[in-house]
C-alpha cells in the first residue's frame, strides 16, 4: 500500500484526536496537501495538545475554531478553504462532527459519506427502524417518555433491558438495567440530564453472547473486510467498554458471518463511503445483531492496534478511500494479536498526588508492552467511571498468543492498581 502514489490532492481534516492524528502523516506520506480545522473546545475536553504533537509537522496549513460542532462556523471555514485550494477529500473521525462535514461535503460536490445515512446511523432509535424495514435485524426498541412507558417495555422483553441517549457516544449514559427499581432510578436520573439525552432516551432488548466490532471500509461499491475485533465490559457496569484485542479469536464461519451482517447494516444505511466501526452481538446460536453502528473509522487507540497485530496502516486506506480512489478488497493476514486495556476509578477517590512509577511494566513484559500511560483529570477527586471519557489509563500489549495478551493487559492494570491503591474498572 505504501509504494500508491495518486497525484497531488488537497485532504481537509476536520479536528483530531491523539489515535488518529498518524492520518496526517499517511496522508503527507502519499503525497497530498494536508489541512487540518482544529477546535479548541474539543481539544481541552480530551486533554490534547496539537502543539505538542508529532504529527503537526504534516499539517500544511491549519484553521482554528472555538468549537468546530457550531454548524455554521464550521461551514463558514471549509467554504473558504474550499475557495482558495479546493478540497478533494474529508476525513472527519470523530463522532460529533461525521454528519456536519457530510452536509457540507454533499453541498459543495465532495465525496464523502453520506449524510443523510450517517444522520440515521447516529440516531440510533432511527437506524434500527431502518433495519428492521430492511429484515436485517429485528431488535426491540423504543424511545420512551419516562418510567412508565419503559416499565411497559421491560415487562413486555423481560429484564434485564438496556437504557441509553437515543443519540451518543463513548457509553456516555448507557445502562444494563436488571430489574425495575433499577430501573426507576436510571430513569430518574436520565430525566435530570437532558444535555446526555438531548434526543430522547431509548430502550433496548438487551443482547446475549459475544460482543465483537467489524471494522470495514466502503469504496465504490465494494466492501474490504478489515477486521473483527472483540471487546471487553466491565462485570460491575456492563455498558462500560473496557479494551478489545484485534483481531477476534473467533471461528471462520463465525467471522464470516459478522462481516455479512456488517455489509448488510451499512448497504441499508447507504453510507456509501468510508471506514466504518460496527459493534455487534454475536448470540450463542451464531446469529449476528447490532448493538451500535459508528459511520467513522474506530476511535481510540485501535488503529494502532490494527497495524501491531499486523494489518498494515489503516490510515493510509481511510485516506484513499476518502479521495474516492478505487481500492481493491483483500483481507489482512494478522500475525499477532493486540490489546488494550483502558481503566479509571471503580468509585469516587482522591486524585493521588503524583503518578506511580511505571518502568516496571517495560522491564517485566519486554517488547509485549506497546504503551501504559496514566493520566489524572483535573480536580481532586478521580470521578467514577461510568463512560469511556472517564478512563484515565491504558496499556497496550502485543503477542503472537491471544490468551497471553489479554493476560498480560490485565496483569498491568491489576498491577497499577495496587500501586494507586484503588479499585479501577479494568
Amino acid at each position: 500500500m505504501t509504494e500508491h502514489r495518486a497525484p497531488r490532492k488537497h485532504v481537509l481534516f476536520v479536528t483530531w484526536k491523539a489515535g488518529n492524528a498518524p492520518a496526517f502523516e499517511a496522508a503527507r506520506r502519499l503525497g497530498h496537501e494536508v489541512t487540518l480545522i482544529r477546535s479548541l473546545r474539543m481539544e481541552k475536553s480530551q486533554n490534547i495538545d496539537f502543539d505538542a504533537s508529532p504529527y503537526g509537522a504534516f499539517v500544511d496549513s491549519v484553521h482554528v475554531l472555538d468549537d468546530a460542532t457550531e454548524y455554521e462556523a464550521l461551514r463558514a471555514c471549509v467554504l473558504d478553504v474550499h475557495r482558495r485550494r479546493p478540497v478533494d477529500g474529508f476525513v472527519a473521525t470523530v463522532d460529533a462532527l461525521v454528519v456536519p462535514v457530510a452536509r457540507i461535503a454533499e453541498e459543495i460536490g465532495v465525496p464523502f459519506t453520506s449524510a443523510r445515512g450517517a444522520q440515521a446511523a447516529k440516531l440510533k432509535h432511527r437506524c434500527r427502524e431502518i433495519l428492521a424495514a430492511a429484515r436485517v435485524d429485528s431488535t426491540r426498541h423504543a424511545v420512551v417518555g419516562g418510567f412508565g412507558e419503559a416499565a411497559a417495555f421491560a415487562a413486555d422483553t423481560g429484564y434485564p433491558v438496556v437504557v441509553k441517549p437515543a443519540r451518543g457516544s463513548a457509553s456516555e449514559g448507557a445502562h444494563v438495567v436488571p430489574d425495575e427499581a433499577a430501573l426507576r432510578e436510571v430513569m430518574a436520573r436520565a430525566a435530570a440530564d437532558s444535555a446526555t439525552y438531548e434526543a430522547g432516551i431509548l430502550v433496548e432488548e438487551y443482547l446475549t453472547g459475544r460482543f465483537v466490532s467489524a471494522e470495514i471500509g466502503l469504496s465504490h461499491g465494494r466492501f474490504l473486510r478489515l477486521a473483527v475485533s472483540e471487546r471487553s465490559t466491565w462485570d460491575r457496569h456492563e455498558a462500560l467498554e473496557t479494551g478489545t484485542t484485534i483481531p477476534a479469536a473467533i471461528a471462520a464461519e463465525d467471522h464470516a458471518r459478522v462481516m455479512e451482517f456488517a455489509e448488510a447494516v451499512v448497504g441499508a444505511l447507504d453510507l456509501r463511503l468510508g471506514v466504518f466501526h460496527v459493534e455487534i452481538m454475536l448470540g450463542a446460536d451464531g446469529r449476528p445483531r447490532l448493538i451500535e453502528l459508528n459511520p467513522r473509522i474506530m476511535g481510540s487507540c485501535l488503529p494502532n492496534l490494527y497495524r501491531l497485530a499486523g494489518g498494515g496502516d489503516i490510515f493510509e486506506l481511510l485516506v484513499r478511500i476518502h479521495l474516492d480512489e478505487e481500492v481493491e478488497p483483500g483481507e489482512p493476514a494478522f500475525t499477532r494479536y493486540a490489546t488494550v486495556r483502558w481503566f479509571g476509578a471503580a468509585d469516587p477517590a482522591p486524585r493521588p498526588a503524583r503518578t506511580p512509577a511505571l518502568d516496571w511494566a517495560a522491564a517485566e513484559y519486554g517488547d509485549s508492552l506497546h504503551a501504559l500511560t496514566v493520566r489524572f483529570p483535573d480536580g481532586d477527586v478521580l470521578p467514577a467511571c461510568r463512560g469511556n471519557l472517564g478512563n484515565f489509563g491504558e496499556v497496550q500489549v502485543v503477542h503472537a498468543d491471544h490468551a497471553t495478551s489479554i493476560r498480560i493487559a490485565e496483569q498491568i492494570v491489576g498491577r497499577t492498581a495496587d500501586l494507586l491503591g484503588i479499585e479501577v474498572t479494568g
